[in-house]
């Protein structure tokens, strides 16, 4: 019988003081200040935490954000324990998550994440459905940490609008144009062998291996390869009005797809 996993709302000193030993475990680098967390609690932010048996082995991190108007929940830390990861629970705190944040009177949640992490990739694009359109190149700068060190922060702005999703959607056509080809090196790696952009399909699909910190740890310079491939095609996905709005997961375990829709070109009316 699995362990119930029990989400509460934090507030207090000592409990934003164990989120902090929590930080320190997973991402090995300078934690987010007690007096930080403490004040977004107090202002419209949100601290989750997750609890086995008592024990917090995840937790949730957000403040409010403010633009063009407009007021929305920033959603900047999620972390699981390792002995509890890949196993529903950061899906979980994003549901959590969002219900919190509709009692405040949010209707929007944001936030950014590495897209060559394909475990990220799937919760945020592929089970959450939130969507994006925006690729932040060097976004926090050289980090030190295991999980960045070796490559360019990229990462996807994405949107989570939490009062639209129960909205009957569209769903994405069965077929995806495929405009990468990718092969397999001598140690079994994927790699981007060749793309091109000469389309106007309603879907296009982009390749990203599933385990980015195996090749990074194997073969840095084709980590690096993934990185300033796929961020061109980003780039220019967005730049011709697509949003990045599924994963497709059937190519193998080597390979997962984010699938770009095609919306109207930024600038345009109607």
């Amino acid at each position: 019988m699995t362990d119930e996993f029990i989400i509460k709302s934090l507030s207090a000193l000592e409990d934003l003081q164990e989120v902090q030993r929590l930080e320190a475990l997973v991402w090995g680098m300078d934690c987010v200040p007690i007096h930080q967390t403490i004040t977004a609690v107090k202002n419209g932010g949100l601290v989750l935490g997750g609890y086995i048996n008592g024990q917090l082995v995840g937790f949730q991190y957000s403040f409010p954000g403010f633009k063009d108007g407009r007021g929305y929940l920033c959603s900047h830390m999620l972390a699981i324990h390792p002995a509890h990861q890949k196993k529903g629970y950061g899906r979980l705190l994003k549901l959590a998550q969002k219900e919190e944040a509709l009692k405040k009177g949010y209707d929007l949640i944001t936030w950014t994440y590495d897209p060559l992490e394909s475990v990220n990739a799937n919760l945020n694009i592929g089970k959450l459905k939130a969507v994006c359109s925006t690729y932040m190149e060097d976004c926090y700068g050289n980090m030190k940490d295991t999980l960045n060190e070796g490559l360019s922060t990229d990462r996807f702005m994405v949107e989570w609008n939490i009062r639209q999703e129960a909205k009957e959607e569209t769903p994405l056509p069965d077929k995806a144009i495929h405009i990468v080809t990718t092969g397999m090196n001598g140690q079994g790696f994927p790699y981007i062998k060749d793309y091109h952009f000469e389309t106007n399909a309603e879907v296009i699909a982009i390749p990203i291996p599933t385990d980015i910190q195996q090749i990074k740890k194997s073969d840095l310079r084709l980590a690096i390869d993934w990185r300033l491939k796929t961020g061109e095609l980003f780039k220019a996905l967005f730049a011709k009005g697509y949003v990045a709005a599924g994963i497709e997961r059937e190519q193998g375990e080597n390979i997962q797809n984010y699938l770009f829709k095609k919306t109207r070109i930024r600038g345009e009316s109607g």
